[in-house]
């Protein structure tokens, strides 16, 4: 009986050890398996973290060729340059620009709210703005203004003096608003095609761009107002213009005497001229030569005086251009 009964206890603590065994076993193999769960969470939650960092910023190559890292969704912009107009239009916070003295009439009320940094550029306004981007369009009259500028934020160098439909792209790639400037660009390439069928030009009628500023007097090329009359669908480009402006390399405009008028005058003439006494007085002067009379334009009556403040191809200005330019040559 003594032997049956000690057989009986040591299968039954046999049992017990083994039944210890299993529950150590399955107790370690929760943990491992939570333990492993907890690590593949904290990963994704790395990983998330890290995604939702890559958003915040994005890789830009400046015109410069510099890799710099920009905020993908800039909130406080300072721009130095004149075409403020871009940036207005395409709804960039700005908090701070060169501002003109003389505001075009375009601009409406929208400079309101924009912190005037003077010209030059006042480094500690600047710095009181708190800019999470700076956008320097003066980078080439001033090559160490860059770097006193990446001292405060990230700052790129932007060549305002670009074809407006290139410079709004390089925009939407600053401000990752690409989209918009594609149905923008879209937008404006229909109303240019709309205002050059109402003015019903002949193939090859030519135009040619004069800018009086004091006693000088400039030949345009396509840039500026230039932007809006060539083009596809606008005026043919004066061959003299084409050869001496254009396709020149770092050349938008020429002076040019009273003598060369002949050769540089297209079909139609359009004069800008600078809003004060000395290029206003000129300008009077010229319009009433002896030479500007035996120009073809002006025997036909094609001469058309246009507002100094709308010598621009900014956006802002753009869409009201079209409407102008055929009040301007009487074809509304």
């Amino acid at each position: 009986m003594k032997k049956l009964l000690r057989k009986q206890f040591i299968l039954w603590g046999g049992s017990f050890l083994l039944l210890l065994l299993m529950l150590s076993a399955c107790s370690n193999s929760n943990g491992s398996a939570s333990d492993a769960q907890g690590k593949e969470n904290g990963k994704t939650a790395q990983s998330d973290v890290q995604v939702e960092e890559s958003e915040t910023t994005l890789q830009y190559t400046t015109i410069t060729g510099e890799q710099v890292e920009i905020p993908a969704d800039p909130k406080r912009v300072v721009y130095i340059g004149q075409t403020t107009g871009d940036f207005l239009a395409m709804d960039i916070p700005l908090v701070g620009n060169n501002l003109p003295q003389d505001p075009a009439s375009y601009y409406g009320d929208k400079l309101e709210g924009i912190v005037d940094i003077g010209n030059p550029a006042n480094l500690e306004t600047i710095l009181t703005l708190k800019p999470d981007l700076i956008i320097n369009g003066y980078y080439k009259s001033d090559p160490n203004l860059n770097e006193e500028l990446s001292k405060i934020a990230t700052t790129i160098p932007f060549n305002p003096a670009l074809p407006y439909t290139e410079r709004v792209k390089e925009m939407g790639n600053i401000s990752s608003k690409q989209e918009e400037v594609g149905k923008m660009i879209a937008k404006f390439e229909t109303q240019s095609k709309e205002m050059f069928d109402k003015l019903q030009l002949a193939k090859g009628e030519t135009a040619t761009v004069f800018y009086q500023l004091g006693k000088i007097l400039y030949v345009m090329g396509d840039r500026n107002f230039g932007a809006i009359i060539y083009g596809d669908n606008g005026f043919a480009v004066p061959p003299a213009v084409q050869k001496n402006i254009i396709d020149v390399e770092g050349v938008s405009f020429l002076e040019v005497s009273e003598e060369v008028l002949p050769e540089f005058a297209g079909d139609h003439l359009f004069v800008i001229v600078q809003e004060d006494d000395e290029s206003e007085e000129e300008a009077d002067r010229l319009l009433q030569s002896p030479i500007w009379g035996t120009l073809p334009a002006v025997k036909k009556g094609n001469v058309y005086v246009v507002p100094n403040e709308w010598n621009t191809d900014n956006l802002l200005a753009l869409e009201q251009l079209y409407k102008k330019l055929p009040e301007w040559m009487h074809k509304q």
